[in-house]
């Protein structure tokens, strides 16, 4: 299983990439911000995507977005969108419509029941 992690607080992300390569033993790749995410979309074909919203150079959202809407690997794979915000404003995007937001802060226990579905 590959899983692209996306989000620009190094401590989380090595904690996300640590706890999924452990419990799943997967693959796991990694990305600061959008913009290098989209770029690995078009190189590596994911079984799960989980991104941050929040982050410098492109949102989580557009990533999303792009991923949908532009050719590349990932285009029906399955997406977490990791959020501190009310989500609100995001669920009535239609490029967004599947994606399974996660409120910040959780525990992994939390994160890990979610992808078991799609991991095991």
């Amino acid at each position: 299983m590959n899983v692209l992690i996306i989000d620009d607080e190094v401590e989380l992300l090595e904690l996300l990439e640590e706890a999924l390569e452990e419990k799943f033993m997967c693959r796991v790749d990694t990305a600061n911000n959008g913009l290098d995410a989209f770029v690995l979309c078009q190189k590596q074909k994911y079984d799960v995507i989980l991104t941050d919203h929040l982050m410098p150079i492109m949102k989580g959202s557009a990533l999303i977005i792009g991923i949908r809407t532009r050719e590349n690997l990932n285009q029906k794979t399955p997406i977490f969108m990791m959020t501190a915000l009310a989500t609100d404003g995001l669920e009535g995007i239609p490029e967004l419509k599947g994606v399974d937001f996660i409120k910040k802060p959780f525990d992994l226990e939390t994160l890990t029941r979610k992808f078991e579905k799609f991991l095991s």
